[in-house]
Parts: C-alpha cells; sequence; structure tokens
C-alpha cells in the first residue's frame, strides 16, 4: 500500500498510495464518461479558475473496468472533488 521514494539514489520513507477513485465526467476535463483514476500527484500549489470554479491539475494512472492499471493521465479536476491527501507517517524520534 505503499509507495518508495527515492531522493539521491537512496530510498527514503515511504509514502501510502492514494486509493483508486472515480470521478464524474462533470468533475474532470476533457473526457467523456466516468474516470477511475488511481491519484500520483497534485498540483496544490497552482489553482486554475475555469468555468467558475476551481480546478488542479491531476496525474495518475487510469484503472480500467477489470481493475487492471492502464496508462497514465494528467486532467484537470474539480479541487473539491479531490480527497485529502495521505498523511505522512513521520519518524518517531527518541530522547
Amino acid at each position: 500500500m505503499a509507495a518508495p521514494i527515492i531522493r539521491s539514489g537512496r530510498i527514503q520513507l515511504s509514502v501510502p498510495r492514494w486509493p483508486v477513485h472515480v470521478f464524474a465526467e462533470a468533475d474532470y476535463c476533457y473526457g467523456i464518461g466516468p474516470l477511475t483514476l488511481r491519484v500520483d500527484r497534485v498540483e496544490w500549489a497552482k489553482p486554475i479558475p475555469y468555468e467558475g470554479d476551481t480546478w488542479l491539475e491531476v496525474e495518475g494512472t487510469v484503472i480500467d473496468k477489470t481493475g487492471r492499471e492502464g496508462s497514465r493521465r494528467q486532467v484537470l479536476v474539480r479541487a473539491g472533488r479531490l480527497p485529502h491527501p495521505p498523511s505522512r507517517k513521520r519518524p518517531r524520534l527518541r530522547p
């Protein structure tokens, strides 16, 4: 359930993966029908005003109807439809 992070050629503490989300056709640009996506990245710092709402650029892996992972895709998703990111576990510091 966690995706490893590699920085400077070293594996860091893992980050929990986001669960698979289904976005309705009206909640993302541009496509037809619902979109099932495992979200990998959300551009939280760059909201995009569009059609009187706030949208965010999202990148993830498309999941097909059988549950298999497909191609990677970038889409604009309504900010209100995105779940909050999974919390990172902080290392326990011992005195």
